[in-house]
This record gives C-alpha cells, structure tokens and sequence, in this order.
C-alpha cells in the first residue's frame, strides 16, 4: 500500500476512479472518430458501401469471436485474483495474452492482404486491381467525351472508397495499438504473478488492467459492424 493511502480500499479505488476518468477520455477520443465516420459515409454512401464491401467478414466475425473470449478469460483472471487463486490468475491471463496476440496476428493478415490488393490509401491505389491502367506500349486512345466523362466518374468512384479505407486503417490501426499496449500491461502482470504473490495480495491492478482491456473490446464491437457489415 502507498503511504498517502489509509487502507487498501481506498487505494483500490482511488485506482478504479482514475482509470474510469481515463476511459472517459478515450470515449470521447473514439466518438469523436466514429462521428467523423459517420458524418462522411453520410456523404457518400454508396463509395464507403463499396468498400465495406472490400472487406472480409468471416474475419472480421472471428476477430469479434476471440475478443468477447477474451473478455471471459480476463473477467476469470479479476474473480480468480479477487478470491485469491494464484494458478487460475496466472493461467487465465496467459489465456487473455494469448487470444489477444491471435486477434492481431489476424488484422496483420488482413492488412496484408489489403495492401497487395492496392487498398491501402496513396498513390498506388487501385480500386479495379489494374484493370483500367493503360499497358506499356499501348496506343492512347483519341479523346471520347463519352470515355472522359465514364473516367471522371470512376475517378470520383475511387476517391470515394479511397476515403472509406483512409478511416478504416485510422480505426483499426489505433484499435490495435490500444490491444498492444493491454498487452504489454498484461504481461508484466502475468511476469509478476509468477513470479510473487502479485494479484492475490491486492486484486485491485488487475481489476483495473480488466476495466482497460473491455474497453477495448467494447470498442470493437461498434467497429466490427460500422465498418464490416454496413454495405448497402
């Protein structure tokens, strides 16, 4: 126990207070993305649509799936901390480790994939996979007002969904870095409770490490849809 504190509980919940105002600040961080979203989609639907589309559910769904698992396993690793098993502590955050290492070895799979499908934003973006790109040596075609115009349609096209996945990587990309800092967390507890009596003696680190950690998963649970499912 600190010295400034009178007794463990109020040290516990000096502790729980400050990560609540903390996660209120990363609620207004998150609404504040998820409104900018929403606002643009407004503005083109039918291009974010598309990209939604672009995307691959299934993995999305299963990323979803391991993280409300997590979830079970971290709330398993406060109650095993709070009634004072020391091995189901320990096992229950190894399994928290572990579905959450799972969860962004499957984004970086997707990230890859989206990367050698041209759908990452800048210069070599490629909504059609090259099909629309003149071949070396091919003879430019006389100018067709009635091609010029299907063109700056199409290029409006791509601006649209180019928009689409400059949100979708902001999103996802800030999402994972909050798991890996609720990793790392993670695993210094997991280090210390194997090695001491971490966790058992005061329940309150763990507990709070549990409240940041679903978070994180709450959040996800607003991605998962917004930017996966919504594609009409």
């Amino acid at each position: 126990m600190a010295h400034h504190f009178e007794n463990i509980e109020q040290q516990r919940d000096a502790s729980s207070l400050g990560m609540w105002l903390f996660l209120a600040s990363e609620i207004l961080f998150f609404g504040a993305l998820f409104t900018s979203y929403a606002t643009v989609r407004s503005i083109y639907p039918a291009g974010f649509a598309e990209g939604s589309s672009k995307l691959n559910p299934i993995l999305g769904g299963i990323n979803t799936a391991v993280l409300l698992t997590s979830s079970l396993s971290m709330a398993m690793a406060v109650w095993a901390a709070q009634t004072g098993k020391r091995r189901l502590l320990q096992i229950c955050l190894g399994l928290t480790l572990l579905f959450g290492t799972a969860f962004l070895g499957i984004k970086a799979y997707e990230w890859h994939h989206e990367y050698e499908q041209s759908l990452v934003p800048g210069t070599q973006f490629d909504l059609d996979e090259g099909k629309n790109r003149s071949k070396p040596g091919e003879e430019r075609p006389v100018f067709d007002k009635e091609a010029a115009a299907k063109k700056a349609g199409q290029d409006e096209r791509t601006r649209q969904v180019q928009m689409f996945f400059v949100f979708y990587f902001i999103i996802t990309g800030l999402h994972a870095l909050h798991m890996i800092v609720g990793l790392g967390v993670l695993g210094t507890h997991l280090v210390l409770a194997l090695r001491s009596n971490f966790g058992i003696a005061d329940w309150g680190p763990i507990e709070v490490a549990g409240l940041y950690w679903h978070f994180v998963d709450v959040v996800w649970i607003f991605v998962f849809p917004l930017l996966y499912l919504l594609r009409t």
